[in-house]
């Protein structure tokens, strides 16, 4: 039936699963049977770009409709990386790159996973997943950005819509796998589903790979070209896949999941190399903000492990002023966390001398203080950088937090407030936000913002009690009442979608 009707195959795959399974089971399932790697996370692949013929399997709408619902999935689910310094780096990074790309729908949302292994995904309707691991491999900001761009590469040429077009002749008798497959993943939540699933494709695995690698082959093509535009250097695709194919060249044992979509092979490094001979050789310098959140990255781990604070140390010495200041600044955060807050303000203050107003050394240097329960210093600190830096992400979350400290909750909410206008789609803004609300017994405002953050993670059934509860507390408010009610009737609606699509 399926082949039979492929406009409307995504509505038909995800309306039958539906029916068997939860709406994260039922959306990876349907992806899978797209011929989307699974270990990827709805990688996508990319095809030509000659019009809009993907929207008679899929519209644009339907993508972004789509993309929702995973990235709601994928929240409830994967352990996400709570850094607004990180996320509001690698944002500005993916839309510097998406404004030099062919992407045409340019709602971007970024999602980064708490996991060393390297691994970046596109999901359908702008989904955009990068894995800590990301920046311990990448050695510079170009390296990156040319896995970045391979990825928005796979958006702009809709590999989703067309994936689900070249699969739709695919053999119904693929599905007993890929379905033993989810059940596993949704039981176990392990490997042993994502094994399942993997070997469930692989029964199309003749049918889809020379097109996979077709996609693969144009993704790069297309990236580098964004890379071009984008001013970076179009020869960083190359290193960065010299450098995966070096490094695990003699791994037995863990392949990264990465290169289990898009296996580095000497043809595709060569590809790379030649599609760039045209542009001059140039020396491109080190990128300060780009090792700062790789020794961040690196700070995460274990802070006693005296092996990386030896690394942190040496290259602290290092005669290249970036890779010198990135690496103090490590020592900083080090030193920070283990109390040696003497220590940390010594290596600090010729960095904010150095390099005025960077942000990453302004919040080093509250954090510093909040951790020596210095709180009206640290408070002090980032009112003057909001000054300068007005409404910045990073600033504004950590002022919120140190004025919760602070008995400010009054001020923490009309923060974070303000925030959500900005940032509607990020759940740590409303999950801060909620708290605020809850130290400034507001309980209305509890709710309200407990209600979005569950909207965000899928669960809609809590949403819509948080706001029921607090129905009966807005007693003779009448204009509060109706808007409670209307977000209601809207989750409603958005449930209704999700079983209907």
């Amino acid at each position: 039936m399926i082949a039979l009707y492929p406009a409307r195959i995504s509505k038909l795959i995800l309306a039958w699963l539906r029916l068997y399974f939860s709406p994260p089971a039922a959306l990876w399932l349907a992806l899978a049977l797209a011929g989307i790697p699974i270990a990827q996370a709805t990688q996508n692949q990319n095809l030509p770009q000659f019009g809009d013929t993907t929207s008679a399997i899929m519209s644009l709408t339907e993508e972004h409709e789509l993309g929702q619902e995973f990235l709601r999935s994928l929240r409830a689910q994967a352990p996400q990386v709570k850094d607004p310094l990180m996320q509001s780096y690698l944002e500005h990074l993916i839309y510097r790159l998406a404004s030099n790309s062919r992407l045409e729908d340019r709602r971007l949302e970024l999602i980064i996973i708490d996991d060393t292994a390297l691994n970046a995904f596109a999901a359908p309707g702008g989904i955009i997943g990068v894995n800590l691991g990301l920046f311990l491999v990448g050695e510079s900001e170009n390296e990156i950005s040319s896995i970045l761009a391979h990825e928005l590469a796979h958006l702009s040429q809709r590999h989703f819509a067309r994936g689900l077009e070249a699969g739709r002749s695919a053999n119904i008798k693929n599905l007993a796998g890929l379905l033993a497959g989810v059940v596993l993943l949704t039981t176990t939540g392990g490997s042993a589903g994502m094994a399942a699933i993997s070997a469930g494709q692989g029964l199309a695995v003749n049918e889809r790979l020379r097109y996979s690698r077709s996609r693969e082959a144009e993704a790069d093509r297309v990236g580098i070209d964004t890379l071009v535009d984008a001013e970076m250097d179009p020869r960083a695709m190359a290193y960065m896949f010299e450098r995966l194919e070096r490094a695990n060249r003699f791994n037995t044992t863990r392949v990264p999941e990465f290169l289990l979509t898009h296996p580095v092979t000497k043809d595709r490094i060569a590809d790379s190399y030649n599609q760039t001979r045209g542009y001059p050789a140039k020396v491109w310098p080190q990128n300060l903000d780009f090792q700062l959140m790789k020794v961040r990255t690196m700070a995460k781990g274990d802070k006693t492990n005296t092996e990386l604070i030896k690394r942190f140390e040496a290259s602290a010495k290092s005669p290249d002023p970036v890779i010198k200041a990135a690496y103090q600044y490590g020592l900083v955060l080090v030193y920070v966390d283990a109390g040696r807050f003497d220590d940390a303000q010594s290596l600090l203050d010729p960095l904010m001398a150095q390099y005025e107003g960077k942000i990453a050394f302004t919040l080093a240097a509250a954090s510093l203080n909040i951790k020596a329960q210095r709180y009206t210093q640290a408070q002090n600190i980032l009112q003057q950088a909001l000054r300068i830096n007005i409404g910045n992400y990073p600033l504004s979350m950590r002022y919120a937090e140190v004025l919760m400290h602070t008995q400010q909750a009054d001020k923490a909410v009309a923060e974070l407030s303000k925030l959500t206008k900005e940032r509607p789609n990020d759940i740590n803004v409303w999950y801060l936000l909620a708290e605020a609300y809850g130290l400034a017994n507001d309980v209305i405002g509890v709710h309200e913002a407990r209600a979005e953050y569950f909207v965000m993670v899928g669960n809609l059934d809590q949403a819509v009690k948080q706001l029921s509860y607090a129905i009966p507390l807005a007693r003779d408010n009448f204009s509060l009442t109706a808007r409670l009610r209307q977000r209601i009737k809207t989750i409603h609606e958005l449930r209704r979608e999700q079983r209907s699509s």
